[in-house]
């Protein structure tokens, strides 16, 4: 079905590329056909976006959906929350054991992708990426197979091997062996890159081996937090680095949290070259674990944790200088009744419809462009995942994936107020100055002030190498 022919006039592109300007956008056929003043309306629908913003729409680069729920339930919630925060395009971790057929984690992707995208394809609200979960060395075989059908982002986690817990959410730990094939794999293999989870297993146990059952029954955020120092999180790291730096393998390290995991990435891009891309989340910049204290139950409980407020100043240092490359929520939908305690309570919570507003209000407290804003929410993820330039960007010829704020609107965050199946947020009581009026994907307005217009019009999107 052909969409509708769009004039978008009056408001302000925030373009990653060249910044900020004043200009209509013109839709056809779902991509951008204009860019410019005073467009030709005749035959178009019009949108009247005085006084507001235009971003490409946002990209969240690592969501987890079918941890807690059925994949296909989530698929439909969790991505209406998605367009009502301007999240036009999700990066899934893709696990072949949480589909309604329960494979092994080890199955073949070439056994289950039909089915992960037909889910996808049929109850998607916004466009959805794949990065392909992979624990076997069998797998890893298959990496140039599945890069040439358009998946070309492989998750590993060297932590959590053979934790029951992890295990029951398709998050295999794999030894250092898995790991360096899969680098070695990777750089063989054009364009595809190795997505890895760092914490060091042994040093967490090490931390927590004089904690009594006593202590685990009331721990704090701050207790949890030296449970799961730093130094856990870069020696993962540095030990990622250097398989990297002696495979030559392009690595992307998630929810980097900690000022010691950031150096160790700045010493290995200066002293050995090693491509590497750092992700950081919207809890490690808006959220102290002192401020998680506050909170009821285990609410705030994610790994890494939440680290200090040192800490959060600096992670949003290494934001503005280009240091952090991207910011994805590690987002997952799960009931209150799971977030009960902090030691025992399971870690994650939404965070998808908020990644936007959260970080655009904080970002511009601190002095940092919205164009910047528009890279690390947009661009660079795109960029990064081989979606460049149909996504990430608003040029003539890319998808016409557009979030419209306004950005002198106050908004209070409310649990009752988002739309995930969650019924709960960390960020309650957060106000923000972004307030996501609008979005389009691919050209179909989907979301407008409070209300989804259109459902289920989300795909799978499958990418290009990574230049």
């Amino acid at each position: 079905m052909e969409s509708e022919k769009w004039v978008i006039k009056n408001g302000t592109i925030v373009n990653p590329e060249y910044g900020e300007i004043k200009a209509d956008i013109k839709i056809e056929n779902g991509i951008v056909t204009a860019i410019g003043r005073g467009l030709c309306e005749e035959g178009c629908k019009v949108y009247d976006a005085a006084d507001k913003y235009l971003f490409p729409g946002f990209i969240d680069t690592h969501v987890h959906l079918g941890n807690f729920n059925s994949f296909e339930d989530d698929c439909r919630s969790e991505t209406i929350s998605a367009a009502a925060g301007g999240v036009t395009t999700v990066c899934q971790m893709a696990k072949a054991s949480k589909l309604p057929k329960f494979r092994p984690p080890q199955t073949s992707y070439h056994e289950v992708l039909d089915e992960i995208t037909d889910i996808i394809d049929n109850n998607s609200s916004v466009d959805i990426a794949l990065h392909l979960n992979l624990s076997s060395y069998e797998q890893i075989d298959e990496i140039a197979s599945y890069a040439e059908l358009g998946h070309t982002s492989f998750k590993f986690f060297m932590s959590y091997v053979g934790m029951e817990g992890a295990i029951k959410m398709g998050a295999i730990g794999v030894r250092d062996g898995i790991i360096y094939a899969a680098l070695n794999k990777v750089s063989e293999v054009p364009g595809t890159l190795a997505i890895v989870h760092c914490e060091n297993d042994d040093l967490i146990e090490f931390f927590q081996r004089s904690m009594t059952e006593k202590d685990k029954e009331d721990i704090s955020f701050s207790d949890f937090a030296k449970s799961r120092p730093s130094i856990a999180e870069a020696e993962n790291i540095h030990r990622l680095l250097y398989y990297a730096a002696e495979t030559g393998a392009t690595v992307y390290v998630p929810h980097v949290s900690s000022i010691k995991a950031i150096n160790v990435v700045k010493e290995a891009r200066k002293n050995s070259g090693v491509k590497v891309f750092v992700e950081t989340c919207p809890q490690y910049l808006v959220l102290t674990y002192e401020e998680a204290n506050k909170m009821p139950g285990a609410i705030a409980k994610v790994t890494p944790t939440m680290r200090n407020r040192e800490t959060l100043d600096y992670l949003w240092e290494c934001i503005k200088d280009g240091t952090i490359n991207t910011i994805g929520t590690d987002h997952c939908s799960l009931g209150l009744d799971k977030k009960k305690s902090v030691w025992y309570s399971p870690g994650g919570f939404p965070g998808i419809e908020t990644i936007a507003p959260l970080i655009i209000t904080e970002a511009r407290k601190r002095g940092i462009t919205l164009q910047r804003v528009s890279q690390i929410l947009s661009y660079n993820a795109a960029k990064i995942f081989g979606m460049l330039p149909r996504k990430g960007t608003l040029r003539i010829g890319a998808d016409a994936d557009i979030a419209i704020l306004d950005l002198n609107k106050e908004v209070t965050i409310k649990a009752e107020n988002l739309h995930s199946s969650s019924t709960f947020t960390p960020y309650e009581g957060f106000k923000t100055k972004a307030y996501v009026e609008a979005t389009f994907l691919r050209g179909d307005l989907i979301w407008r002030d409070g209300d989804l217009l259109k459902a289920k019009t989300g795909k799978t999107v499958l990418r290009k190498p990574l230049e």
